[in-house]
């Protein structure tokens, strides 16, 4: 019969036997109904002839088969009144041998045999050896696998199930075991011998459908006998269902007659199906013991067989039989599987040499997960399977397959996830193996490493370890040659010129991070941590030192207070760590990345002022170093006034230097303050400068003792100071007047304005408008007021604060002028808009945002004026007291 061309014809060729089936089915029923037994059988051999077809696919044609199937029910049911009848099965099977095509004459005869072999009345063996030989008879695919489908799926409940033979001619008892007859006249050994020849038979018509038809529909038919795939696996299933089925047989009867038609079929749909179907439906303690005949078998599969997918599952079911038996898992070990594993992949491997390396490595990621569930402690096996890996896939490489890419990052993912990062740390295979992929994966991987590392919070206290954990992040660290067989061409790699600096500053930001998670118990070896560390990232370059070496400042710092905090040291000192920090801001000032070199050198002094003590020299060093990256590398003026600001506050707080070099900083310090280029910059930089010369108490020492020299008390200098900050603002206010204009004043417009600062916040508006200078000097007055310093009496402060009383009306009368005068013209403005029909624009609400900003400072401080008379204690208040304000002008007007 020519085969269908088409789905759609394939619809017609269905649909045609539905309706003849429909049609026979009826005639069938209604002979039956008559107990008229020849039409019976015409009419259904006529049903089952519609299975003869050759015109369908095995989809359409299961279609059709579950329809007719359904209908044998009611064929059996009639022959069984038949038998009530008066007729034997004997004489029934004979009956049905007389239908005119062989496939309706078996259907009927396996219909009748199962009867037959129910009723008693003839050994099962006899009948099933019959059964299974005449369905030779079809030799058709499609055909002959629903047939003999049929023949195990009846039979399967009348199957023999005992090592000893039950009497024949006896009736069949229930209960057996799985709710199935006990049947006479046979054995189990009768029952594997036909399940095992009908999964023979199968088998074969399976493998025959390969070889049909043209090589254009090869893909078509690999569809088709996907879909018929389970038809032949049932015959296994209902072999490990047998409850008579022991170890012996199933090694010595089973699987070898099972691995010989596997392998001698030679196809490669049919092997990868059987196989997996023997691992998965027979016992995990059979796979135990006959584990050497399944590896040995492996290599002997065809090219196409994706063994490593066979693989996987038998070791994916070892190992979970292991986690639930632990005398399967003394077994595991008893037996060496890990070794027999891997010899068996270095085996398959020989023997298939076009293998895709993505298979590959997924037989080592298999391996790897079941090393890491049977011998979780074993962490040299862990090794061995990465040293394996590598061996296999150096002389293939990845050959720019993503698949194989993908596998080799989860093979490597599995030891960091399955064992702590410090444990990992110790597997000198991983970063060779590493070395395979891309670079732009191989990043990806080192990230995730870090992002582990710092999830878990690990701490790292060997430095072979950190050496090992720099090799696993070497993308991030510094650009490496690239490796033979990383699957990229060496002309792809990446190098840190070609990322943006928000890239750079990405990765570079991790690699810091990993540096405060090395912490050795003692000193000594945190040191040593540190410099390997150091030697690492030195790898990487000017772009990368300039994020990674300032944390690696730092961490030096926090060892410094280590040492000088009482941790005993055999060979650290504070004076060389400190020495060494100071070597790194020099590189890190080289990078160039003047300002965190300076706040390196800042906080270096700091320690060596006040935590390594006796070190003034040292001190002196760091503070020399940071003078001159000011001067020469500082050109920004707001990075200039934070610098100062920085440089100012932490020689505030030291107290280690004599006289002389004290002297020194502070007139540089103060000479620094001066050449700002604003004038309100200069005025909040020299009254900062005062403090200087007033420092508070040094911080006692652990023992008890001076820490340092004495604190600087000079109440003149700071006078000094502050006089000179009153010169500058009442320079920064003839600056203002004669530069000023109501068109000026109005584009000071601001933000709109904030909350009231607290007493000496000068917000960035009030800092340059001279009211703000002067209520900034006399915040400083306040603050040495409250010290004590005799220069500071009330009668002075009184005089400055008359100044600003005096600026304050002076500045509220010219800003209500001018705001009116800006109102009208806004006004005006806004009425030309509405008659030349234009859009209108938005009111300013506030066109002296610095005048504002400089009036909120004041209350501020005239609010802390009068809290202090009410709440201050002893000579404070009774300084704060003399202290006189006049009534605050109207303002309100201003502050809305």
């Amino acid at each position: 019969m020519m085969e269908a061309s088409s789905d759609a014809e394939m619809d017609r060729v269905l649909a045609e036997a539905k309706v003849n089936f429909k049609r026979n089915a009826f005639n069938m029923t209604k002979a039956m109904d008559e107990d008229n037994m020849q039409e019976s059988l015409r009419f259904s051999a006529a049903m089952l002839s519609e299975l003869r077809t050759s015109q369908l696919s095995p989809q359409k044609y299961y279609e059709l088969y579950m329809m007719i199937f359904d209908q044998l029910a009611d064929v059996e049911a009639f022959f069984g009144d038949e038998r009530s009848k008066g007729r034997t099965y004997a004489e029934l099977y004979e009956m049905v041998q007389h239908a005119g095509n062989v496939l309706p004459r078996l259907y009927l005869m396996v219909a009748v045999g199962c009867l037959y072999i129910k009723s008693g009345e003839a050994p099962a063996r006899e009948i099933l050896k019959d059964l299974v030989e005449l369905c030779k008879g079809v030799q058709h695919p499609t055909r002959g696998l629903f047939l003999r489908s049929y023949l195990c799926q009846r039979s399967r409940t009348l199957l023999p199930d005992s090592s000893a033979p039950a009497p024949e001619g006896k009736v069949p008892q229930e209960g057996g075991a799985n709710g199935v007859q006990q049947m006479s006249g046979g054995t189990i050994a009768d029952s594997l011998d036909f399940l095992l020849s009908n999964f023979v038979e199968m088998n074969k018509l399976w493998v025959r459908m390969q070889h049909q038809g043209t090589a254009r529909d090869r893909e078509k038919r690999e569809i088709e006998r996907q879909q018929l795939a389970d038809l032949v696996g049932r015959n296994l299933t209902y072999i490990s269902q047998l409850d008579g089925l022991g170890f012996d047989m199933y090694s010595q009867q089973v699987l070898p007659r099972v691995m010989e038609q596997i392998i001698s079929c030679k196809d490669d749909i049919a092997q990868q199906y059987l196989f997996q179907a023997v691992v998965q439906c027979f016992p995990d303690a059979f796979h135990l013991d006959t584990l050497g005949v399944l590896l040995n078998a492996l290599p002997e599969l065809q090219p196409g067989v994706k063994v490593h997918t066979v693989l996987a599952g038998l070791m994916d079911r070892l190992a979970r039989y292991a986690a639930t038996d632990a005398a399967s898992l003394s077994r595991l070990t008893s037996m060496h599987a890990f070794d027999r594993f891997k010899d068996a992949i270095s085996h398959i491997l020989m023997a298939q040499t076009t293998m895709p390396p993505a298979d590959a490595v997924e037989m080592y990621a298999a391996l790897m997960n079941f090393t890491g569930s049977v011998h979780p402690q074993e962490v040299d096996k862990v090794n061995q399977v990465l040293a394996a890996a590598h061996s296999a896939l150096a002389g293939r490489g990845l050959s720019g397959d993503l698949r194989a890419e993908r596998a080799l990052v989860a093979l490597l993912t599995t030891p960091i996830t399955k064992y702590d990062v410090s444990t990992a740390l110790g597997l000198s295979e991983y970063p060779i193996l590493m070395a395979l992929l891309r670079q732009r994966t191989h990043k990806d991987l080192a990230t995730r490493i870090v992002q582990t590392v710092l999830r878990t919070e690990t701490r790292i206290a060997d430095p072979g370890k950190v050496t090992a954990l720099f090799r696993f992040i070497q993308p991030l660290v510094y650009d490496a040659p690239p490796q033979a067989g990383a699957g990229a061409h060496p002309g792809a790699m990446m190098t840190i010129d070609d990322l943006d600096d928000e890239d750079v500053q990405n990765e570079q930001t991790l690699v810091a991070r990993v540096l405060h998670s090395l912490h050795a118990p003692d000193p000594d070896m945190q040191l040593q941590l540190l410099q390997v560390a150091q030697q690492q990232l030195f790898l990487g370059g000017m772009r990368r030192l300039r994020h990674t070496l300032p944390a690696l400042g730092f961490a030096t710092l926090r060892l410094v207070r280590r040492v000088t905090g009482g941790e005993a040291a055999k060979t650290v000192t504070a004076e060389a760590l400190l020495q060494w920090l100071l070597q790194q801001c020099t590189t890190l000032a080289d990078v160039p990345e003047p300002l965190m070199a300076l706040r390196l050198l800042l906080a270096g002094a700091l320690a060596a002022s006040e935590e390594a003590q006796g070190l003034e020299m040292l001190a002196y060093s760091f503070f020399e170093q940071a003078f001159m990256l000011y001067e020469e590398a500082v050109s920004d003026q707001r990075a200039r006034i934070t610098a100062l600001h920085s440089i100012v506050g932490t020689l505030h707080r030291c107290h280690c230097f004599g006289p002389e070099n004290r002297d020194t900083l502070v007139q540089n310090a103060c000479g620094y303050a001066s050449k700002l280029l604003r004038r309100g910059d200069q005025c909040r930089a020299v009254c900062m400068a005062s403090r200087l010369s007033w420092q508070d108490d040094a911080k006692p020492d652990p023992a008890g003792g001076a820490n340092g020299c004495p604190p600087v008390r000079d109440a003149k200098r700071v006078m000094a100071c502050l006089q000179r900050a009153l010169k500058i603002a009442n320079a920064a206010k003839q600056q203002a007047v004669a530069s000023s204009s109501p068109f000026k004043l109005a584009s000071l417009a601001g933000a709109a304005p904030a909350p009231a600062p607290l007493l000496g916040a000068a917000t960035p508006a009030s800092q340059q408008h001279p009211l703000g200078l002067f209520v900034e000097v006399l915040n400083h007055y306040l603050l040495y007021l409250d010290a004590g310093l005799e220069e500071f009496t009330p009668s002075a402060v009184q005089l400055l604060i008359n100044k600003v009383q005096e600026e304050v009306e002076s500045d509220v009368a010219a800003a209500h002028s001018l705001q009116q005068q800006y109102q009208q013209q806004q006004q005006q403005q806004q009425q030309q808009q509405q008659a030349s029909g234009g859009e209108q624009g938005a009111v300013g609400s506030n066109v002296l945002g610095p005048l504002t900003e400089a009036l909120r400072y004041w209350l501020s401080t005239a609010r802390h004026i009068e809290f202090q008379k009410a709440s201050a204690d002893g000579k404070i208040k009774e300084k704060y007291l003399q202290l006189q304000l006049k009534p605050l002008p109207e303002m309100k007007h201003l502050l809305a």
